[in-house]
């Protein structure tokens, strides 16, 4: 029973994304809107899927991140979760060629990032203690003797 009302929520929901979704003109009839009653719980699902094999191969992606241009993590939710996403829930009815991802579009050409400015260590002066007078030390011994002996 549980089950058949997760689904059912599911479905409501992704029957109700098209009205949050921005005004695009695209001429749709009622077989498309048949066609998304199949195809948005489909989507939604894939983006669960998406983002469970997303956390399960981080720690690969994190290893392929390491050589330039560092942009695995980008890509890998850009492909298997942003996209899904948005395809289910901002799609509008009747528009399946939808394939608007969530990386970021502007990119430089030749980014270098600017290297470190590197100061060189000051050196550091300190001033030599005083030397302390040899019969102090030999007062403070006799005092520390008298006090063990005690």
């Amino acid at each position: 029973m549980k089950l058949r009302k997760l689904f059912v929520f599911a479905l409501f929901t992704a029957l109700a994304a098209p009205s949050f979704a921005g005004y695009q003109k695209v001429e749709g009839d009622g077989y498309d809107v048949m066609i998304d009653m199949i195809l948005r719980p489909v989507g939604f699902a894939a983006t669960l899927i998406g983002a469970g094999i997303y956390v399960g191969v981080s720690p690969l992606t994190a290893i392929s991140t390491i050589p330039r241009p560092h942009d695995a993590f980008e890509k890998l939710a850009d492909t298997i979760v942003c996209k899904p996403f948005k395809w289910t829930f901002m799609r509008p009815s009747g528009d399946y060629r939808y394939d608007e991802g969530c990386a970021r579009k502007v990119r430089p050409v030749a980014y270098q990032p600017a290297p470190p400015v590197v100061e060189p260590p000051k050196p550091v002066v300190s001033s030599p203690e005083p030397p302390v007078p040899p019969d102090v030390n030999k007062k403070i011994d006799a005092i520390f003797k008298k006090e063990m002996m005690k």
